[in-house]
């Protein structure tokens, strides 16, 4: 019997156990790491079209019009004491932040053996970094025409990587989290700072001039279509340990 949440585990006769069929493999690792190059494959058509139909088509009407409205009414607001909000904001994102919050439940994850658990978080944030670095270099929209808080870093403006790190990872922790606590304040304050967290992360970004709106849009699309192919990734994995298990027993008996 697994000791992996539920969520981790796969569906009787769901999509993760048709693929962990399909994939005629007996080695977990090899499947669930098949589903998140497919997961990476689908993600960056998705995200390299969405952002060449909005820099090509969009940015000269209505939606490039609103954008930029959008950035100059945040210009608009500024204070000493906004700016300083909005930079803890902004570093929450980071990817140093991002990095060390990860290492740390790595370390947690593999000390007490929940090796499923920390496949998912790995696998979620490796597809994300993947998308948005990738679609970044491919889309290379222009950062927001407006005085900037931050130095822009080598990446473009579309999407949001600080913004979709922030949705995967605080995701990722509170699936994990609530999935071992039972505890029903503990399982709700964990989701209300995971959903918090990454809006307070992307409202910073806007605000201090490093994205635009759309850009921000688009980080939510990248990190919601993460989540959902590491979690198959995992199931799929599962699912085959469960085959290879099951036949080991029909061996034995």
């Amino acid at each position: 019997m697994s000791n992996a949440p539920d969520v981790l585990e796969p569906s009787p006769d769901g999509l993760a156990e048709r693929l962990g069929g399909r994939l005629r493999t007996h080695r977990p690792a090899i499947a669930g790491g098949a589903v998140v190059v497919l997961g990476y494959i689908v993600m960056i058509a998705l995200l390299i079209g969405l952002g060449l139909i909005l820099t090509k088509l969009l940015v000269n009407g209505p939606v490039g019009t609103w954008d930029d409205s959008v950035n100059r009414w945040f210009v608009a607001q500024r204070t000493t004491t906004l700016d300083s909000v909005s930079r803890v904001g902004s570093d929450l994102g980071a990817t140093l932040t991002i990095i060390g919050i990860a290492v740390v439940a790595s370390i947690v994850l593999a000390i007490g053996r929940h090796w499923r658990e920390l496949g998912f978080l790995v696998a979620a944030l490796a597809l994300e970094a993947s998308v948005s670095l990738t679609s970044s270099i491919v889309v290379d929209r222009a950062r927001p025409n407006v005085p900037r808080l931050d130095a822009a870093p080598p990446t473009a403006s579309f999407p949001s990587g600080h913004t979709a790190a922030a949705i995967v990872l605080f995701a990722t922790l509170a699936l994990v989290i609530t999935s071992h606590v039972r505890n029903a304040t503990v399982r709700i304050l964990v989701w209300l700072l995971a959903v918090a967290i990454p809006i307070y992360v992307g409202i910073s970004r806007l605000y201090r001039g490093m994205h635009h709106p759309t850009d921000v849009m688009g980080s939510v699309v990248i990190a919601a279509g993460a989540l959902i192919f590491a979690l198959l990734a995992c199931r799929t994995a599962g699912a085959v340990l469960h085959e290879r298990t099951a036949e080991a027993e029909r061996v034995a008996s």
